[in-house]
This record gives C-alpha cells, sequence and structure tokens, in this order.
C-alpha cells in the first residue's frame, strides 16, 4: 500500500450532512480551518478568500461568514481598520464569548438599520404628500 505525503483536513460530519448550508460555505470553512494553525492565526484577507473560492463578489464572501457564525461554526474578532478579521472556531478558548458579543452587536446594528429605514419611508411619505411635520 502507498502512503501519501500529502496533508489532509479533518471535517466535522456536522458539517458535511448540514443540508441548510450551501457549498460555498462549507468550502468557506474547509478553507478557514485549513488556515488555523497559521503562525498568526486564522486571519485571511477577504481577497484571499474570494480568491481561492473564485467568489467576484465580497458580500457573498460576507454572506457565508454571516451564516456560519449563525450556524455557530465560527466567529470572528475585528482586528481594525485595514487588518483581516481573525477567525475563531466551535471548541477555541473565548468562542461562545466572541461569538455572544458579535450576537448582541449583531442585534444592535439591525435596529440601526431598521430605525433608519422606517425614518427614510416617513421622510419619503412627509415630502410626497407636503406635509409639514411640527416637532413638540
Amino acid at each position: 500500500m502507498k502512503t501519501s505525503l500529502e496533508p489532509f483536513l479533518k471535517v466535522e460530519h456536522s458539517l458535511l450532512d448540514n443540508e441548510v448550508l450551501t457549498s460555498t460555505e462549507k468550502c468557506l470553512y474547509m478553507l478557514l480551518r485549513r488556515l488555523e494553525n497559521a503562525p498568526k492565526g486564522c486571519t485571511p484577507s477577504y481577497a484571499y478568500l474570494k480568491r481561492k473560492l473564485k467568489i467576484k463578489d465580497n458580500r457573498t464572501v460576507l454572506r457565508a461568514l454571516d451564516r456560519l457564525q449563525l450556524f455557530g461554526y465560527i466567529t470572528w474578532v475585528n482586528r481594525g481598520q485595514n487588518k483581516s478579521n481573525k477567525y475563531y472556531f466551535r471548541g477555541d478558548t473565548n468562542f461562545q464569548s466572541i461569538l455572544q458579543d458579535n450576537l448582541r452587536l449583531r442585534k444592535v446594528m439591525a435596529q440601526k438599520q431598521k430605525n433608519r429605514y422606517n425614518q427614510k419611508l416617513r421622510d419619503n411619505f412627509v415630502n410626497k404628500k407636503g406635509i409639514k411635520v411640527i416637532n413638540s
């Protein structure tokens, strides 16, 4: 029997069996897992992820990362402007606290976005109908 010296990656069965995640999301997870033991940790840029997965748009990568986080496979810490995120995996130290912080932030941002949308609708309605709003 011939033995291969080629590196390999172990993947959880729950990921492969997950019928809700897309193939892009699963491949993204496997790519991130591959980078887990990099010297600086798992910190790939969006450009790197897009190139490796042959994706054209940042939004596709963001959507896939977001869904992986919602399913609890990954989470990340934003390392600041012009730096890539650092990704963590289920079972890592502090994974749960980072995930909870990110989900809490998501809730706050969603509420702000909803408020902006409602304000825009209100402003458009007021402008269309020629109504004057009096602040009291």
